[in-house]
């Protein structure tokens, strides 16, 4: 009886002892994945594009800067008079006349900067905008007319009675 229990005991002492270790595995393991993980974002934190140095591309092209203000300010002229009676024809020409003088610049070779792009943008939105507000103002002067007309008709009608 004796004999059992002292087998027991040490049983006993054997299951304790495992199970520290088991548990000692097991925090070991969760500290060892919390590293993992800790490093892991770190890693993530060091790659960002945020940190990464911002080269600019260097003009190549001795007169960019001149003929990218000349695209530049010719699209702004011709988007801003777009809306205006007879600018909106004018427009049409310039912005037209400006975007091809821009993909001819480009085909030589030009730099193609966001600058030049915006260029472009403006261009195209200018010479669809001047031909939205020609269609507009073709109708308003129809209008005009037609009223003006049957204003004028009404009048001359109404003295020769």
């Amino acid at each position: 009886m004796e004999n059992n229990n002292l087998m027991q005991n040490s049983l006993d002492q054997m299951n304790q002892q495992q199970q520290q270790m088991a548990t000692q595995q097991v925090i070991q393991q969760q500290q060892q994945y919390a590293q993992q993980q800790q490093q892991y974002a770190q890693q993530q934190y060091q790659q960002t594009a945020y940190q990464a140095p911002v080269q600019q591309q260097q003009p190549v092209d001795p007169n960019y800067a001149e003929v990218s203000n000349d695209f530049l300010t010719k699209a702004i002229v011709a988007g801003a008079i777009s809306s205006l009676p007879v600018g909106s024809i004018i427009a049409i020409n310039m912005a037209t006349k400006n975007r091809a003088a821009l993909l001819d610049y480009l085909s030589r070779g030009g730099m193609h900067t966001v600058k030049i792009k915006i260029s472009s943008a403006l261009s195209r939105g200018a010479r669809y905008s001047g031909i939205g507000f020609t269609i507009f103002w073709a109708v308003w002067l129809l209008y005009y007319i037609i009223a003006t007309s049957v204003v004028v008709i009404g009048i001359l009608t109404q003295m020769n009675h």
